[in-house]
């Protein structure tokens, strides 16, 4: 109520005096803490209404051009966002969030050096901006800076060390580096992400801490996307040697394919209202307590299998084609992964793949990308098996009898190396922790090999290196 008087008051003022300078600042100021106060509770448009008339009223409100710029960026527009934070910076040169805003939306639009120096400019001016010190280190991580990206991490955990994003950046650091001791107690900072808190639906449930179970039914549940449930239900045997009743939840695309885990008592359609059980666990908290190293992954391959009466149609379809060498192909993927598109590809990029004599393609795409298959590379004999797959127990029926599987880096590529079959997968830059670093093979699947783009190569020069080596194993299965 004493707001509503005081701006009646400072509309009033204006009304006979239009240039008071005091009605002007105090009724922008005003009007900027009601727009602050809409934009907290999600109304936008509102919020940006209100930041307008208030800076209309007096331009030099920093804060108020800051909070619009967020309200814009939270709406997608990224260029107004980007020119509030500039308009922010010149009204007070020492706002140092008005400058980390700015250093993320050129980040998102690309814009790296200068978003580099927006983000140093906000942590000299406010060294214990831990923000600002995660979106630093991201920004290095991506340009292949390991080691100033990780002393931005730890800058960022030391200035807030409850800082669940820093831990979980860091993290990823410490996987990739091999160093899986103190990796996998960082990684479960993820489950106090709130972005990431869905990964967790079973809070309910006291969560299982690695002790013996003496019969107690543990539900498993898979979290994040496909390949990371595909990759961890290894572990799920492990669980059942602890003396637990095993329930595996997953998504319905994964149902069918996990029924063949051993240990697994039954497989739950995580869409569907959650079973009884008396303790949970994320299948990707279990390499922690499991205390994982690189020496004892569990890589007995396969730990995966395709329902049998599928896989033998499959063997008699492929065996009747004649086809010579059969691989399978996946190019793009419609995750929402912030690294899709780096890993993402289109088919016309394998082109070097066609003409090679002996081999015949088999599309394993789904998604919008599966169209393309109808216009393949000139010479590239490509058979679209995109309409025969449902779920995954589709695809692990098929890629059962292939000879070889060429993946970007997605569930497929788990799939193949899950299934014990020969799996070439195109690992983008920067990789993805679990690919480690430096090296053309995976701990994870001993049937997978690596083709890595660096940070100087483009997709096809990898995808060259691909058709060199694919040249070279036809004509050693053709002799």
């Amino acid at each position: 109520m004493e707001n509503e008087e005081a701006e009646e008051r400072y509309r009033r003022v204006l009304i006979e005096q239009p240039e008071n300078a005091d009605a002007l600042r105090g009724l922008g100021q005003l009007l900027g803490g009601r727009g602050y106060a809409l934009q907290e509770r999600g109304e936008l448009d509102a919020a940006i209404e209100c930041y307008q008339e208030a800076l209309a009223l007096d331009p030099s409100q920093a804060q108020a051009c800051n909070n619009l710029g967020n309200a814009y960026k939270d709406q997608g527009r990224v260029a107004e966002a980007a020119a509030s934070y500039r308009n922010a910076i010149a009204a007070d040169r020492t706002l140092a969030e008005a400058h980390l805003n700015l250093g993320i939306v050129l980040h998102q639009a690309g814009v790296l050096g200068e978003a580099a120096e927006c983000y140093r400019t906000a942590l000299a001016l406010k060294p214990a901006l831990a923000e600002a010190s995660l979106n630093l280190g991201y920004l290095l991580d991506q340009e292949g800076d390991v080691r100033r990206a990780g002393e931005c991490y730890r800058m960022a955990i030391a200035a807030r060390p409850d800082f669940a994003e820093a831990h979980f950046n860091h993290a990823l650091q410490l996987l990739q580096a091999g160093d899986f001791e103190r990796g996998w107690d960082e990684y479960e900072w993820r489950l106090k992400i709130p972005d990431l808190a869905r990964f967790w639906p079973h809070a309910g449930l006291p969560r299982w801490l690695g002790s013996e179970l003496g019969g107690r039914t543990i539900l498993l549940y898979a979290e994040q996307g496909f390949g990371d449930a595909i990759q961890f239900v290894r572990y799920a045997p492990l669980v059942a040697q602890r003396g637990g009743n095993v329930i595996l939840s997953c998504s319905p695309k994964l149902v069918e394919l996990f029924r063949s885990v051993a240990g697994v008592a039954a497989v739950h359609d995580a869409e569907q209202p959650p079973p009884h059980a008396d303790t949970c666990c994320s299948l990707l908290s279990l390499p922690r307590l499991f205390r994982t190293t690189l020496e004892t992954i569990p890589a007995t391959v396969p730990y995966l299998r395709p329902p049998e009466a599928p896989a033998r149609q499959w063997k008699t379809t492929l065996g009747a084609s004649g086809a010579g060498l059969k691989v399978g192909l996946y190019w793009s993927t419609e995750s929402k992964n912030r690294m899709t598109p780096l890993r993402s590809l289109e088919l016309d990029m394998l082109a070097p793949l066609a003409g090679i004599r002996g081999v015949v393609y088999f599309s394993l795409q789904r998604g919008a990308a599966a169209a393309q298959a109808a216009r393949p590379p000139q010479g590239m004999a490509l058979v679209d098996q995109s309409a025969a797959l449902g779920d995954f127990s589709d695809d692990a029926a098929l890629i059962a009898n292939l000879d070889l599987v060429i993946s970007i880096n997605t569930a497929t590529a788990h799939l193949a190396g899950a299934l014990g079959r020969r799996v070439w997968t195109l690992v983008h830059y920067p990789a993805d922790w679990r690919w480690l670093a430096d090296r053309d093979d995976s701990p994870w699947y001993p049937t997978m090999r690596l083709f890595r783009r660096g940070r100087a190569d483009s997709w096809q020069d990898v995808i060259e290196r691909v058709a060199h080596t694919l040249r070279r194993f036809a004509e050693q299965q053709v002799r």
